[in-house]
């Protein structure tokens, strides 16, 4: 399968995968400058970029479409009330952070957009946030190559099995805490 990838990925392809999320793709460019197939400072620009144009894009549809982006934000009313809590325990640093918590991406920008946040502050921590998110998971790809794209493939094929996992591991804990008090 990664020989067929890295026959078929692109520079474009990369592009447009940083714009939807991207971990595989980074992960998988990494591993590729590290054979020699693509160019470091080249998918560094092009992955910053496509990440910053689809953050902007989700932040700026919470910002004008505030009435709509409200009603579809009142379904993840859960994963808001969590990141409220880190806006209030961490502050702004959430923003540079949120991108490496499965779940919360996405309902975090819209929650910025709707909420007002300065525009200029949410794009200083929003360009370091996703050069750190870049760096992070090119790194992993061009250190651990197969191994990791092996394992983020197996989790996204298998979310469903992931996620009764931890829901196990959550319930343990949930017993255990009830039998401490």
């Amino acid at each position: 399968m990664i020989s067929y990838l890295i026959t078929h990925f692109s520079y474009k392809i990369l592009f447009f995968w940083s714009i939807l999320e991207g971990e595989i793709g980074l992960t998988l460019s990494g591993y590729m400058v590290e054979q020699g197939k693509f160019d470091l400072l080249t998918v560094l620009l092009i992955a910053v970029s496509g990440a910053l144009i689809g953050d902007m894009t989700i932040f700026f549809i919470g910002r004008f479409f505030k009435p709509k982006t409200e009603m579809l934000l009142k379904r993840y009313n859960k994963k808001l009330e969590r990141i409220e809590r880190w806006f209030l325990r961490f502050g702004s640093w959430i923003i540079v952070f949120e991108r490496f918590i499965y779940g919360t991406h996405i309902p975090a920008l819209l929650m910025l957009g709707v909420s007002g946040f300065k525009f200029w502050k949410f794009l200083l921590l929003e360009i370091f946030g996703v050069i750190l998110w870049v760096i992070t998971f090119i790194t992993l790809g061009y250190f651990f190559g197969q191994a990791v794209i092996d394992i983020l493939s197996l989790v996204q094929r298998h979310l469903s099995i992931a996620l009764l996992v931890i829901l196990f591991f959550y319930g343990f804990y949930l017993l255990q805490k009830e039998e401490e008090v």
